[in-house]
């Protein structure tokens, strides 16, 4: 777990529903980026395969480098590249964010928030694609 000031990890806290809707756009790309007949299952492990990175590393080109890396590996579906370089972009834009927050408090490093939001968004994003290959399902 990443050392954020408590009012850093609040104010990341209080855009919960826009990182969601970020992991739910992530997700849904994901989901259309699957051709027919992949199995769309197996991508919930590279996600968290994704994520673990993410919760793990505090940087942000190690974990492109690693999306990207799953894609030419063919993890992330037949697809994978083109949805690895959209993840990234999108991902990046968190950045925004992450500036944005670290302007409001003193001494506050926009990497670390931005590498936590990117953890926030890439969780929500693994229980969105769950939602859509198994609770659709069972619906």
């Amino acid at each position: 777990m990443r050392r954020l000031d408590a009012t850093i990890r609040q104010r990341i806290a209080a855009q919960d529903d826009k990182w969601v809707q970020e992991a739910q756009a992530l997700a849904q790309s994901l989901w259309e980026s699957l051709e027919r007949g992949e199995r769309k299952d197996g991508k919930v492990g590279q996600l968290r395969n994704i994520l673990e990175i993410a919760e793990s590393s505090d940087s942000w080109k190690a974990l492109a480098l690693f999306i990207r890396y799953q894609a030419a590996r063919g993890q992330l579906g037949k697809q994978g590249r083109k949805w690895a370089e959209s993840t990234i972009e999108q991902l990046e834009k968190l950045r925004d964010h992450a500036e944005q927050i670290a302007s409001q408090v003193k001494g506050a490093d926009e990497k670390t928030i931005h590498m936590e939001i990117v953890s926030r968004v890439l969780g929500y994003a693994v229980r969105r694609h769950v939602w859509d290959v198994k609770g659709k399902e069972a619906g």
